[in-house]
């Protein structure tokens, strides 16, 4: 049985998983012209919900701090 901690570790974990997949990512949505862009669509305000996602996901502190939750918590 799967308990609320444990299934938030494991969300950390799989995050730290995709971490080079999602910067990547980021990296190239961020870099294309709004008219080529994939992720950030929709209404003014869903793509400035997109981007601000993006932004956190090139921040080097977000992943410091989900590396240091993983592992204080192992």
């Amino acid at each position: 049985v799967l308990t609320r901690w444990m299934s938030h570790y494991l969300a950390m974990h799989w995050l730290m998983e995709l971490k080079a997949t999602l910067t990547i990512m980021a990296d190239q949505e961020l870099g294309q012209l709004e008219t080529q862009w994939q992720i950030m669509t929709g209404d003014a305000r869903s793509k400035q919900k997109a981007e601000k996602m993006l932004r956190l996901i090139k921040n080097p502190t977000f992943w410091y701090q989900n590396e240091m939750c993983v592992s204080l918590s192992y």
